[in-house]
């Protein structure tokens, strides 16, 4: 099977970056060369496009309550170079894609309230409430939220 065939029959299951159609042809032996092509005629035909990736990564990102640090550390992990997940990132701001970041933390943050307290937080003692606010804060910075934006919402709820 020729690697432009290979290459296809990868990105039909979902969308690719060249990064990983580069790295799954590598794996299955192909040489340079034949990888140079096939990327061209996939490029050729938008079934690797770098930028939509990037732009639907993002949306979805986003939809999962994800922070931008996260988001764009998996982007970088598919080999998507920061530059480019800049411009997308500023062309998503334009269109007003683009969620604020301390509501979104708000929205994790009280789920983990529930979860925690059911939501009941008079009823915390003081070392109980600085431990529900570290986990929040945990949570919030896993999920790809600033320091600053995760400690300064755990701190708003929990007082």
């Amino acid at each position: 099977m020729k690697a432009t065939e290979k290459a296809l029959n990868y990105v039909s299951r979902g969308m690719k970056t060249e990064c990983q159609v580069r790295k799954y042809l590598e794996g299955k032996g192909c040489d340079e060369r034949e990888i140079d092509e096939a990327v061209t005629n996939l490029k050729e035909y938008r079934f690797i496009d770098d930028f939509s990736y990037c732009r639907e990564y993002f949306i979805a990102g986003f939809q999962k309550k994800r922070g931008e640090a996260r988001i764009r550390r998996e982007l970088s992990q598919k080999g998507i170079d920061r530059c480019a997940a800049d411009e997308v990132l500023c062309a998503l701001r334009e269109d007003g894609l683009v969620p604020d970041e301390s509501d979104q933390a708000l929205e994790v943050a009280r789920a983990v309230i529930t979860s925690y307290s059911d939501g009941e937080l008079e009823e915390l003692d003081f070392k109980e409430k600085q431990k529900l606010r570290g986990k929040i804060a945990r949570r919030l910075a896993s999920r790809g939220f600033s320091q600053d934006v995760a400690y300064r919402t755990a701190k708003e709820l929990i007082r």
